[in-house]
């Protein structure tokens, strides 16, 4: 059986007047079946990222409990001994977490 190429969905994020994110609604991958929505703060959701998990952005689809539409995954960067979660390799003082709904 083929390895799971992510290990979760992130939906939407909740940010803070700086733009960096502070909450995010992820959905994770547990076997062969999906959990319901929960909410991670930054620090869990960087710490996932350095144990190599893999999230794509995406939302649930209607009444199709394991099917996503998905777009791009997230990256962890570093810069200046401070992380920064963001859609592209660019090594930024900031997120960039543009095109992914708020709440």
């Amino acid at each position: 059986m083929a390895k799971n190429k992510f290990d979760g969905i992130l939906e939407a994020v909740r940010l803070d007047q700086d733009d960096q994110l502070v909450l995010a609604k992820i959905y994770e991958k547990r076997g062969v079946i999906w959990s319901d929505h929960f909410l991670v703060k930054r620090d869990e959701l960087i710490k996932r990222l350095k144990n190599g998990q893999v999230f794509l952005i995406g939302t649930r689809q209607y009444k199709l409990g394991s099917s996503f539409v998905t777009t791009d995954a997230i990256q962890l960067t570093k810069n200046n001994g401070q992380e920064f979660i963001r859609l592209d390799q660019d090594n930024k003082d900031s997120d960039l977490l543009q095109g992914i709904p708020r709440f």
